[in-house]
């Protein structure tokens, strides 16, 4: 597991941003104002924090953004349609998350294990229902068409747009 830094370890994250942000400090003199209380930090483990800080900051917003423009796409859609969407995007974010092996700092590993399973069974089971569904539909119509209440051009581009 790899060491822990300064920052971290003294939990000074927010506190180093809000006088990077807010008192508008150097970080120069951040480490300045840190050494006088006590902590035995550098300047260069607090850009360190920081740049991890703004890193991540920077994550969450794009991964709000995708997740804002992907419900206000799909909002027309079928719940599953919506859960299923952003089950990939949680499964694909949580894999690059992990991907780096080194950089995991869990207190139970078997946790984060058991998370990606139940995640990766969800998708899987909204992946069946929607089929089901999509099968169910294709019944309606085929029955709706041999009854002559729905077009069997209808029918045909619908097979074609499902592959049904």
């Amino acid at each position: 597991m790899p060491r822990r830094s300064k920052a971290n370890l003294y939990d000074l994250i927010t506190r180093i941003v809000h006088m990077y942000e807010k008192e508008k400090l150097s970080f120069k003199e951040i480490e300045s104002v840190l050494r006088s209380e006590g902590y035995d930090i550098s300047k260069a483990s607090i850009y360190r924090a920081y740049r991890s800080y703004a890193e991540a900051a920077e994550d969450y917003k794009k991964i709000y953004e995708e997740t804002k423009a992907l419900i206000d796409t799909l909002k027309e859609n079928p719940a599953t349609d919506v859960i299923e969407s952003i089950s990939v995007i949680l499964a694909n974010r949580l894999f690059k998350f992990v991907k780096d092996i080194e950089s995991m700092d869990f207190d139970d590993p078997h946790e984060l294990i058991s998370s990606v399973q139940k995640l990766a069974k969800t998708i899987s089971q909204l992946q069946k229902t929607r089929e089901e569904r999509e099968k169910k539909a294709m019944e309606i119509l085929q029955k709706g068409a041999e009854e002559g209440k729905v077009d069997a051009e209808i029918i045909r581009k619908i097979q074609e747009l499902y592959g049904a």
